[in-house]
C-alpha cells in the first residue's frame, strides 16, 4: 500500500513539473521578435531592425539589455518593471506587451512603439 501511495505522489510531482514547464513555455509573448523583417535573421543597428527578445527573466532591445525585476497580467496585455542597462546607464522603465497572434504591441518605457511581428 505505502508504495503506491509513494508512487502516486511521485506521480503528481512529476506531473505538476510538465504542466509548469509547459506553461511557461506557451507563453504568448515569450521569443524574437522584429519591426523590420531583417531583424529576425540578424542583430540590426537601430531601433526599427533590432529584435526584440523576450525571456521569462529579460527584456533585449535595440540598446537595452533588461532584468524583469517585476511582471502582472492584465487582460490581454503583459506589464513589466524592468532595471535595463543602456548606453552606459541604469534605468528602471516600464513595458507593456500585447501578444495578438503573431504581432505585438509595444509601449516602452511610455512611449509605443510600431508593431513586432514574431520572427519564424
Amino acid at each position: 500500500m505505502r508504495a503506491v501511495g509513494i508512487c502516486g505522489i511521485v506521480l503528481g510531482f512529476t506531473i505538476v513539473v510538465f504542466a509548469t514547464q509547459t506553461t511557461s513555455a506557451a507563453e504568448p509573448h515569450i521569443g524574437r521578435w522584429a519591426i523590420d523583417p531583417s531583424g529576425c535573421r540578424i542583430d540590426g543597428d537601430t531601433s526599427a531592425t533590432a529584435p526584440l527578445v523576450v525571456t521569462d527573466k529579460s527584456v533585449k532591445w535595440f540598446v537595452a539589455n533588461c532584468s524583469i525585476k517585476k511582471i502582472y497580467k492584465a487582460a490581454d496585455s503583459i506589464y513589466i518593471q524592468a532595471r535595463c542597462e543602456n548606453e552606459g546607464g541604469m534605468h528602471t522603465i516600464p513595458i507593456s506587451l500585447t501578444p495578438r497572434g503573431d504581432r505585438l504591441t509595444v509601449v516602452w518605457d511610455k512611449a509605443r512603439v510600431p508593431e513586432f511581428r514574431r520572427c519564424r
